[in-house]
């Protein structure tokens, strides 16, 4: 087999100072590395030497990746990508509403256009997410992008309530939970899996490293109050195996939901006093819609045919 050096890269991953010294290189903070070489014979049968470039950041498969798996350049990335994505939706919106043939798009055509180009890139690479300080850079970014798209300012609670867009760290949870669905339930048989069941088997979540993505995948079973070994879809082992994991998406959006939802009404319990804030009066003037089993939905009057009239008047009154 040949490679191709000019395409390939290298990138030293959790390499202290004594190992980086040892193959050549000095401990320095710039971004000067060592060369690194291949030996292969060829195109001729004599060995030869190519240099292969060592670099500091390397996309592999979509998230950018540093050498400390920090993953701060994967949630840089994401906002870079979520707001070119925000740019094309302002440009759709901006087009129509200008445009003598065709009408101006309706706030759920816009929430829809924004869900389908702005959202995904914050969603793509959650899970791998560590720092909860990324994940809090996310979430404001997500704010203001959203509330961007809708010309709605103010109280992002009910925004992201009404538009059935549930925090990150909620979501985040959803997205772990899932990835050990697949490797413990759906596809077991796989490498990742194996070395999955290898090296946690007998772990407890004390004993795993807050920054590894072992200790976030059962920290996230924790929290949603899953048994990992219990199968939570019992009923469903013949099915094929994108089913059930879509209905195990679909079961969890409704834990989600649920404590989303507690954690939106404890902002304005009904047994205490009314608490003069903006986060609290949405609350109060829509608990009833709170209780809508599945929060990942927009609210009714986002999902009606007068949504245009309806949405002014809400946003108005909240």
């Amino acid at each position: 087999m040949q490679i191709n050096t000019q395409k390939t890269k290298v990138v030293g991953f959790f390499e202290n100072p004594s190992l980086h010294k040892a193959r050549g290189g000095k401990h320095q903070t710039g971004p000067t590395l060592p060369n690194l070489h291949i030996h292969a014979p060829f195109p001729t049968s004599s060995p030869c030497s190519y240099l292969i470039t060592e670099v500091l950041q390397f996309e592999y498969l979509g998230p950018i990746l540093d050498p400390k798996l920090t993953m701060h350049l994967a949630t840089t990335e994401a906002i870079r990508r979520a707001a070119h994505g925000q740019s094309v939706t302002q440009a759709v919106s901006y087009s129509l509403r200008y445009n003598k043939k065709r009408s101006q798009l309706t706030p759920t055509q816009n929430l829809g256009l924004w869900k389908s180009t702005v959202l995904p890139h914050f969603l793509q690479n959650l899970r791998y997410i560590q720092s909860t300080a990324d994940v809090k850079k996310l979430q404001t970014t997500l704010h203001f992008s959203l509330a961007r798209a809708l010309h709605v300012y103010g109280e992002h609670t009910a925004l992201l309530a009404d538009t059935g867009v549930p925090p990150l760290s909620l979501v985040q949870y959803t997205h772990l939970a899932q990835l050990h669905f697949q490797l413990t339930k759906t596809r077991s048989d796989t490498l990742p899996a194996t070395l999955f069941k290898t090296f946690n088997k007998s772990l407890a979540l004390s004993n795993l490293h807050p920054s590894t993505l072992d200790y976030h995948i059962r920290n996230s079973l924790h929290q949603l109050h899953i048994d990992p070994s219990v199968d939570p879809l019992p009923h469903m082992t013949t099915f094929p195996l994108k089913s059930r994991e879509r209905a195990y998406r679909n079961l969890l959006r409704t834990t989600i939901s649920t404590l989303w939802r507690m954690e939106l009404l404890n902002l304005n319990p009904l047994h205490l006093p009314h608490i003069n804030c903006r986060k609290a009066s949405y609350i109060h003037v829509a608990r009833d819609d709170l209780q809508r089993r599945d929060l990942f939905k927009p609210a009714q009057y986002l999902r009606s045919h007068l949504d245009q009239l309806l949405i002014d008047v809400a946003f108005i009154t909240s």
